[in-house]
């Protein structure tokens, strides 16, 4: 687990730096796609450390704790989105 999120890690960074370059921030399916890749960075630095901890730990709790608030981000995030199509 821990090693494909740094793998997805590494894919998601260099989306969005790609994505960051670009000349059409301004577009809502442009923003769209920026919040939903840095959601994906910050998801994959959660699991990675999510899979840490529970290895150290030996506990499921940070698994749980960490998948809550990656299901806040997420839905933050889909709001944010939401948002960019009333305008």
């Amino acid at each position: 687990m821990i090693i494909i999120s740094i793998f997805a890690l590494i894919g998601n960074g260099i989306c969005l730096y790609l994505l960051q370059k670009s000349r059409d921030k301004e577009e809502a399916h442009m923003k769209a796609s920026l919040i939903f890749t840095s959601n994906d960075v910050v998801i994959n630095l959660g699991v990675i450390l999510a899979g840490i901890l529970v290895y150290w730990l030996n506990s499921n709790m940070p698994d749980l704790i960490i998948g809550t608030i990656v299901f806040i981000i997420v839905s933050k995030g889909a709001f944010r989105i939401l948002s960019l199509s009333k305008k």
